[in-house]
């Protein structure tokens, strides 16, 4: 008895999680690009600038 040839759907991709990956309030998962790490090292980079901009210049090195 031959079994049925399932076809891959060419629409549907499944996304490469590499294991990383939030889940939103309704459970779906959302990986973690690179991109959205570099955003957030890049958010991190400038409040710590603004934020030893704001130290009194007697505590600056």
């Amino acid at each position: 008895m031959e079994q049925p040839k399932i076809k891959p759907d060419k629409h549907v991709k499944s996304p490469d999680f590499h294991g990383a990956a939030l889940i939103d309030d309704n459970g779906r998962e959302i990986p973690i690009t690179e991109d959205m790490v570099q955003d957030a090292f890049s958010d991190l980079d400038q409040k710590a600038e603004n934020h030893s901009a704001k130290k009194p210049s007697s505590i600056q090195q």
